[in-house]
C-alpha cells in the first residue's frame, strides 16, 4: 500500500470539515438544544453591520473598535452551544466514526484513502484516532482546543480584553495548524504532526 498524496489528504479534510460544520449548524438551530440561537443571530448581525459601516467609512476606527469589542464578545458568548456541538461532533466523527468505519471518514472514502498504524499497516485504536484528531484541526475555525479555550475565558474576561485574548489564541493555533501542514507537505512519507504523535499514516486503497 502506498502513502497517499498530500492533495488527496487536504481534499478529504476539507470535505470532512464542511460536513462537520453543516451538522453542527443543523443541530444548534434546534431551540431545545440551543436556546441562544436567535440571540446569536442578532449579535452576529450587529457585528456584521458595524464591520460594514467601518468598511464603508460611515464610522471612525475608534468607534468601530469600541463597538466591535462588545459585539465580538456577545457573538462569542451566544455561540458557546455551537462550539460545544462542534467539539462533540469532531470527536464522534473523526475518532469514533472513523474507528468503526475501517479507518475512513466520508471525505477519506470519497478520496479512497484510510488511516493505518505506521509500523504494521493494521487498524488504529480509538485512543490513537482521538490523539491524531487534536493537532490537525487547528487549521479550521472549528478546531477543538481553541474553541474550548475561547469558551472557557468567557468566564473570566469580557469586552476588549476578551477580544485581544481570543484573537491571540486563534492566531496561535492557526500557526500550529500551518506548521502541521508544512510538515506533512515537506516529508517524503507525507505524515503530519498528528500522524507522528499518534504513530499513524494515511494510505491509498483500491
Amino acid at each position: 500500500m502506498e502513502t497517499v498524496q498530500s492533495s488527496k489528504r487536504i481534499m478529504a479534510f476539507l470535505l470532512d470539515i464542511l460536513l462537520v460544520f453543516f451538522l453542527a449548524s443543523l443541530v444548534t438551530s434546534i431551540h431545545f438544544i440551543n436556546p441562544y440561537y436567535k440571540k446569536y443571530e442578532e449579535s452576529f448581525e450587529k457585528y456584521s453591520e458595524v464591520t460594514n459601516n467601518y468598511l464603508e467609512e460611515k464610522i471612525s476606527e475608534k468607534e468601530f473598535l469600541k463597538l466591535n469589542y462588545v459585539n465580538y464578545y456577545n457573538v462569542s458568548r451566544f455561540s458557546v452551544p455551537y462550539n460545544i456541538a462542534i467539539v462533540v461532533i469532531l470527536i464522534l466523527y473523526f475518532a469514533a466514526f472513523q474507528k468503526f468505519n475501517n479507518g475512513q471518514t466520508m471525505g477519506k472514502q470519497i478520496m479512497k484513502i484510510k488511516v493505518v498504524n505506521n509500523d504494521d499497516d493494521k487498524d488504529v485504536s480509538f485512543l490513537k484516532y482521538l490523539l491524531r484528531s487534536l493537532p490537525i484541526y487547528y487549521i479550521s475555525i472549528g478546531s477543538i482546543i481553541p474553541l474550548l479555550l475561547n469558551s472557557l475565558i468567557l468566564l473570566f474576561v469580557k469586552g476588549k480584553i476578551y477580544y485581544i485574548v481570543s484573537t491571540c489564541i486563534n492566531y496561535a493555533f492557526v500557526i500550529l495548524g500551518l506548521i502541521t501542514l508544512v510538515v506533512m507537505l515537506s516529508r517524503k512519507d507525507k505524515r503530519g504532526l498528528h500522524d507522528l504523535m499518534a504513530g499513524t499514516k494515511v494510505i491509498e486503497i483500491k
